[in-house]
């Protein structure tokens, strides 16, 4: 009988686990820009990030969570909201899965929230090196 219970534990256990890893476990992989101002739409790319995957999308400082507004959603990206309450700072992108039982996950992703872009260093060109090939004759 105490046998029987712990296996049986076990396994409840782990079908939240199992049916997770069954839909495909979200996994995001990159945004489209590392700094956000309030109000900005960003997307999101990974894997396995649809409906019947992904119920709900935060940003997180590992203190204090704040729910997205999702724009867009298909299998491969999600395109979010920055909301106009949100502290400036730098925040990890964490979801609460879909399904019977959600579970919290924390992305390896990071964006800053911040109040103005950093300004990115000019891109200096190289003027090109002249031609030393003989010009070619036309006929």
């Amino acid at each position: 009988m105490k046998r029987s219970f712990i296996l049986l534990l076990i396994a409840a256990l782990a079908f939240p686990a199992i049916a997770l890893a069954a839909t495909g476990v979200p996994m995001m992989r990159a945004l489209d820009k590392e700094e956000a101002k309030r109000g900005d739409a960003v997307v999101v790319s990974g894997e396995n990030l649809g409906k019947a995957n992904v119920g709900e999308l935060y940003l997180t400082d590992g203190t204090n969570d704040v729910k997205l507004k999702i724009t867009e959603q298909t299998n491969s990206a999600i395109t979010f909201v920055v909301g106009k309450d949100v502290k400036f700072g730098r925040y990890s992108l964490m979801i609460l899965t879909a399904g019977e039982t959600p579970m919290f996950i924390e992305q390896p992703v990071k964006l800053s929230v911040v109040e103005e872009y950093t300004p990115k260093p000019p891109v200096v060109e190289t003027p090109a090196e002249p031609s030393t090939a003989a010009p070619s004759q036309s006929q």
